[in-house]
């Protein structure tokens, strides 16, 4: 699937290519009349009564939402704030990582992000952080950061169901604030993106996060380890991810064997799924996603070797413009 969506799958993909056209012109017509309507006042966004921080993208997964709306929800924190997170939510297990990154931070879910916020806002949170909600204009938000990956960025991307793209380079026209995150680009690609985008859009803000490895956490708890300790290591990568390609490089770089068991995003593991993973692992690591471990906690044994690659986030370029805005839309919400 990535590789025909990068229009890089040979005859068989130029054939669907072909046959997919119809499809995504419609589906781009379709979109900006929805925005159009928006635009126009046709269709309304309601508000609440708290400040609120969208964290969205424009390309199908990939981008680090999930993290980064973490991140931000413990910045709130910091800074003294009752914040909640609140997302559509596919599954438990978004809700259960959420949960273990911000112990201290509710989360509630809503097909109607709407609904969701009133929820916070009536649990006595005063400010919710809205995890993949750039599409989910129902909602006003005071604060649209919309995210984009270093490692898939196109300046003429493929729209559903033809390419990995919700919407074109157009709707980012609608954000507040960019925010480019990488994962295994290097500084440069980073860079290389923002001036793209500097050219592309003048006047919208831009502002740079790296996805880093942060330690290895053993699947049924004990103590953390350093990512070195996979250094000289077999390993099997398990993903289910619409991008999976920087976790496995994230293993590689660490000097670890790593052999690739990569599933379909939002994947529901089974059982027998599971053991054979872990007949598959046998002589070396499992090492997984934070979003499948919730998944297979429950799965594998609890002397399986398995852990889970943590996340931080470092902010880069332009933090001190992220810092600001949200600092904006918290301190003087739109009323």
């Amino acid at each position: 699937m990535q590789r025909w969506w990068a229009g890089e799958a040979g005859a068989a993909g130029r054939a669907a290519d072909v046959a997919l056209a119809p499809a995504e012109g419609a589906f781009r017509v379709l979109t900006r009349l929805r925005n159009g309507a928006f635009d126009r006042g046709w269709m309304r966004s309601e508000r609440v009564g708290i400040p609120d921080v969208s964290v969205g993208n424009v390309a199908v997964g990939g981008a680090g939402k999930t993290p980064v709306s973490a991140w931000i929800a413990r910045r709130l924190l910091e800074w003294g704030r009752k914040p909640a997170i609140a997302l559509r939510g596919y599954g438990e297990d978004e809700i259960q990582v959420h949960h273990e990154l911000n112990p201290g931070v509710p989360v509630f879910r809503g097909a109607r992000r709407v609904d969701a916020a009133r929820e916070a806002q009536s649990a006595g949170c005063d400010a919710v952080v809205l995890d993949d909600a750039f599409q989910h204009r129902a909602l006003a938000r005071d604060l649209d950061l919309v995210l984009i990956a270093a490692e898939s960025w196109d300046a003429h991307p493929r729209v559903l169901p033809r390419g990995p793209w919700r919407e074109g380079v157009d709707a980012l026209r609608r954000a507040d604030l960019l925010v480019i995150t990488r994962k295994s680009a290097s500084a440069a690609r980073a860079g290389e993106v923002a001036a793209e985008l500097g050219r592309l859009l003048p006047e919208m803000p831009v502002a740079q996060i790296a996805l880093r490895p942060a330690e290895l956490v053993p699947l049924h708890g004990a103590a953390a380890m350093e990512v070195s300790a996979l250094a000289g290591r077999r390993v099997l990568a398990v993903a289910a991810l619409a991008t999976p390609a920087p976790f496995v490089e994230h293993l590689r770089a660490t000097g670890a064997t790593v052999d690739p068991a990569l599933y379909p995003d939002h994947h529901e593991f089974t059982a027998a799924e599971a053991e054979a993973i872990r007949a598959r692992s046998a002589g070396g690591w499992m090492v997984m996603t934070h979003k499948d471990a919730v998944k297979l906690r429950a799965l594998l044994p609890a002397d399986a070797p398995a852990f889970v690659l943590h996340q931080r986030v470092e902010a880069g370029a332009g933090a001190d413009l992220l810092d600001a805005a949200l600092r904006r839309a918290i301190e003087e919400p739109t009323t």
